[in-house]
């Protein structure tokens, strides 16, 4: 061993206590004990693929991306056919913004389970993210066809319409989410969006106000409301929506609050 590799290997002991004697690239020192558990299990047995699998998981809610990766990799060495691995590893990758990696990971679990509505969703999210808002609706209502009653996806899809400038096809789809989940404040603003783009106000009025009561501190949808209630010419509630939002802490551009625009 040269002088050199030593005297590197004690300022590494040093500067980073606890991370050479790692098990690869990784540190599972003073980490969760379900992680642990995990890591325990691995030495004992190194090829075990769900438990790979599982401390991935550990580590992607925990937000350590990487070590996701790294271990859903693994996983993946040892068993290159589960469409779940390949669907996770994707999302490990999209939280780290590597959409085409992402979207290579989809594929590949589409290619193992075509009917993972869940692989399509989140290959739709990572088309809307690199601005393919069309593949995305693609993906979404093949997502939809399999899962037709979950209302993320028909969110999802509206917003991607949105995008595109299919106002009808967004309306709808956001009728749909509300149809389905009354909870969510996002759908009602964003359809009232599409209202006030249409000049239709008083429609636009009542999702903001259902925003605003799925959650009241939704400054946005003070604002849209108020300067929809500018646009009927209903000054008071204006200013006190407006208001309303400046107490909730948004900071909004001047002119963004001239009614009469």
């Amino acid at each position: 061993m040269s002088k050199c590799y030593l005297v590197s290997f004690f300022i590494s002991l040093i500067i980073f206590p606890g991370k050479v004697f790692s098990q690869g690239t990784q540190n599972y020192d003073k980490r969760d004990p379900v992680i642990v558990e995990y890591s325990d299990r691995i030495k004992i047995s190194p090829n075990l693929e769900q438990a790979y699998y599982k401390r991935a998981n550990e580590e992607l809610d925990a937000g350590d991306y990487e070590l996701a990766i790294y271990d859903y990799t693994r996983a993946l060495e040892i068993n290159p056919n589960d469409a779940e691995i390949y669907n996770n590893r994707g999302i490990a990758y999209s939280k780290k913004t590597q959409y085409d990696e992402a979207i290579a990971d989809y594929v590949k679990a589409l290619e193992v389970n075509p009917q993972s509505a869940e692989s399509y969703y989140n290959r739709g999210i990572a088309y809307s993210k690199k601005g393919n808002y069309s593949k995305a609706v693609e993906d979404y209502t093949r997502a939809i066809k399999i899962m037709p009653d979950n209302a993320e996806i028909y969110y999802a899809r509206a917003r991607a319409n949105d995008a595109i400038g299919k106002r009808r096809q967004a309306v709808s789809d956001y009728n749909s989410t509300n149809n389905l989940d009354s909870r969510l404040a996002q759908a009602y603003y964003h359809r009232a969006l599409a209202y006030s783009e249409k000049r239709d106000y008083e429609k636009a009025i009542e999702d903001y106000s259902k925003a605003i009561e799925a959650n009241p501190k939704y400054a946005d949808a003070y604002i849209r409301r108020g300067l929809a209630y500018g646009q009927k010419q209903k000054y008071r509630k204006c200013w006190e929506d407006v208001k309303r939002a400046f107490e909730l802490g948004v900071v909004t551009e001047e002119e963004n609050l001239n009614i009469n625009q």
